[in-house]
């Protein structure tokens, strides 16, 4: 536990001078998204090299690293706005999404789709969830093409809003977890320690919301509509979580892999926001500007 605590504040310490070096050269946002397109393409690769371990999956192809990254690249540096925040492109996000929750009705057994095609399985499974933070990312003053970038720090909420459960769970599920939530998933889990998880999810959104409201001088979200916002993401992080140790325990793998001290590869790091990011994108979309009244 402690090599998983000192990780994720030495992570939160390069997100923040990724974007403090990055500010000097005005160049914030682009310095977090290669940051994130690094992790997200990481996180791809591992997935691959899992699906080599689960009985009755064929052979990836190379292209699905190409295609990540093109997606990533091209939405962010080259797509015009309303692309990045299509409606169909989030529908689609959203119904993969559903697909993901039903694989934990068969924990044990690889989806059909996963074992015919995962070159395009890993593509949809990790670039293609995590793009909706691409067009986040590159929101202005909460509504398109306004004067204000704030995207990046949006990004930031919803990763504090899904992460911090993590954190969450470990503080009160470690000491107080009894009733777990699924077992032959991910023992860890309980549901003491997904309470403990939402509740800190949104004592840390409402206090970012604060930061970037006040101190930051930002176009953001009311404290403590930031933290109501925050509430579905946070459940929908343990899922999303759930799913990624579905496939470990496909493949026989305990973590995805061992670059990270305390956490694992990079897909254990960005498994809880695979659900989370379009249900992001969604919330922002119809009740950004609710959010940012007093």
């Amino acid at each position: 536990m402690m090599h998983r605590a000192l990780s994720t504040v030495g992570l939160w310490v390069v997100v923040g001078l990724v974007i403090w070096v990055g500010g000097f050269f005005s160049m914030a946002e682009q310095a977090a998204f290669l940051l994130l397109a690094g992790l997200t393409l990481a996180a791809q690769h591992e997935f691959y090299r899992l699906t080599r371990d689960i009985p009755g999956v064929r052979r990836h192809s190379p292209g699905g690293l190409l295609a990540g990254a093109a997606l990533l690249f091209g939405l962010f540096f080259m797509a015009p706005e309303r692309l990045r925040v299509s409606p169909a492109l989030n529908a689609a996000a959203l119904c993969f999404g559903l697909h993901l929750l039903s694989v934990l009705r068969r924990p044990g057994e690889a989806p059909g789709l996963l074992k015919s095609l995962p070159t395009l399985y890993g593509f949809l499974y990790v670039p293609f969830m995590l793009s909706s933070l691409v067009g986040i990312a590159r929101m202005e003053d909460g509504v398109l093409l306004a004067r204000q970038p704030v995207g990046l720090y949006y990004v930031l909420w919803v990763v504090v809003a899904t992460k911090f459960t993590d954190v969450g769970g470990l503080l009160f599920g470690v000491p107080f977890g009894r009733h777990k939530i699924a077992p032959h998933i991910s023992p860890a889990k309980s549901w003491e320690g997904c309470t403990g998880g939402l509740v800190l999810s949104a004592l840390a959104s409402a206090g970012f919301a604060w930061l970037c409201g006040g101190p930051l001088g930002l176009s953001f979200m009311v404290p403590w509509k930031a933290a109501l916002l925050a509430l579905p993401l946070a459940a929908l992080s343990v899922p999303s979580d759930f799913v990624e140790s579905a496939f470990k325990r496909q493949a026989g793998a305990k973590d995805s892999g061992a670059i990270i001290p305390g956490i694992g590869g990079a897909l254990d790091l960005v498994d809880s926001l695979v659900l989370t990011a379009p249900v992001a994108m969604l919330l922002l979309t119809f009740f950004l500007e609710w959010a940012k009244r007093p």
